[in-house]
């Protein structure tokens, strides 16, 4: 009888939660490097988002017609306020 335990036993605890000793040594030489690639993640997610704010905030839309101007399109929102 083989008296070995599993793969699955080597790294688990017994009651199925949390990581066993033999687990956390496998995963301390890639902790750095770990939350390296984190940092570099949330920076980069984090500069896309502050440049889209920034450069939609400057933007002044003055080039865009309003549908009150344009041919055909009348404004609704001021016939209901003579009605009120």
């Amino acid at each position: 009888m083989n008296n070995q335990p599993t793969r699955e036993k080597l790294y688990s605890q017994p009651k199925g939660y949390g990581f066993s000793p033999a687990l956390e040594r496998t995963r301390k030489p890639f902790a750095v490097r770990n939350m390296l690639t984190l940092a570099g993640l949330l920076t980069f997610t984090g500069s896309v988002y502050a440049y889209s704010l920034f450069a939609v905030k400057q933007d002044d839309f003055s080039d865009v017609t309003l549908p009150s101007q344009l041919p055909g399109v009348h404004d609704v929102t001021k016939e209901q306020k003579k009605n009120n």
